[in-house]
């Protein structure tokens, strides 16, 4: 009985696996009034070493998001956490005059 709720648990894991892109999903922008926000969404591997650091509940900061293999020029902010989703990462940056710089 109990290796069968463990294959059951290993089928269940491997699902869950399965729905992560292979790598990194970047979103197009968007903007209101103030920011420019985008979506990320990590990839297994990043999503491995999200787990491993146990950093899915908390803001990270860019040092972090780096490890995680997040590519984007500097000056962006992970500013919100999804709770359904803890690897989809919501980032948003000021607008200025120069407003890709």
């Amino acid at each position: 009985m109990e290796q069968i709720l463990d294959e059951k648990m290993y089928a269940i894991d491997q699902k869950q696996k399965d729905k992560y892109p292979l790598t990194n999903q970047i979103s197009q922008d968007f903007e209101d009034d103030t920011h420019i926000y985008r979506i990320i969404k990590l990839g297994k591997e990043s999503v491995k070493i999200m787990q491993d650091l146990k950093w899915e509940k908390r803001l990270l900061k860019e040092r972090e998001w780096r490890k995680l293999r997040v590519c984007q020029s500097r000056g962006w902010l992970h500013y919100a956490i999804f709770e359904k989703e803890p690897y989809v990462l919501l980032f948003k940056r000021k607008i200025t005059k120069n407003k890709r710089s």
